[in-house]
């Protein structure tokens, strides 16, 4: 017992140093790439000799942008990837968003460790720029004033995130898992904990700190 909070309390000593040296605020932005197949299918392409030639394939990216609020330990990730969707025979582009909230260390100004979660929609646009909701489980809310019934009716999602610091700029790795818990059934919490932690997605970001 004593061993355990003596490993604590280093461990506090050393990040909340750490943490208030990089300074209280950060607003970053930047671009945004995720590999489209998850952990397991990496996997089974590494073994089997395929992933050279699938990672060299653009189609199985996503790009995006990346928008990050720091304060404190406290961190707001908004992320948006950017695609094409078919309704009706009509051609829309699409955003696929993901908000989430959580937690940041900075690690002496080098690194940053982070892991947050929130609700994913999608937000799809038509060539006139009329924009409608739809949440992650593909339902259609009215139009943006129903922005609400979308956030708490999308699967929750986890992300973590590690960059490193170059200058004021940072690079970055981020892994982001997708559950089916949602905000509107709050109670069922056992199904954040049943997240699939192999069907996670890999990405990189690089963001430029605005403060």
């Amino acid at each position: 017992m004593k061993k355990r909070f003596l490993v604590v309390l280093i461990v506090v000593a050393v990040l909340i140093p750490a943490t208030l040296s990089a300074g209280m605020i950060n607003l970053s932005i930047g671009a945004t790439a995720r590999y489209d197949k998850d952990f397991d299918a990496i996997t089974a392409s590494i073994d089997d000799g395929s992933f050279g030639d699938e990672a060299l394939k653009l189609e199985n990216y996503a790009f995006g942008a990346d928008v990050r609020l720091k304060i404190a330990l406290a961190e707001i990730d908004l992320v948006g990837m950017f695609g094409r969707e078919s309704v009706g025979g009509d051609d829309f582009t699409s955003i696929s968003v993901l908000t989430s909230a959580g937690i940041a260390f900075d690690i002496l100004n080098f690194a940053r460790l982070g892991i947050g979660m929130g609700p994913r929609f999608n937000v799809l646009i038509d060539s006139n720029g009329n924009a409608v909701l739809k949440d992650s489980n593909g339902t259609t809310v009215s139009s943006m004033d129903g922005f609400g019934d979308a956030f708490i009716k999308s699967p929750v999602a986890y992300r973590a995130t590690l960059d490193f610091n170059i200058g004021n700029m940072m690079l970055g790795l981020n892994y982001t898992v997708d559950t089916t818990y949602t905000f509107e059934n709050w109670k069922e919490v056992q199904d954040l904990f049943d997240a699939p932690l192999g069907k996670g997605k890999v990405g990189l970001s690089f963001l430029f700190s605005l403060i």
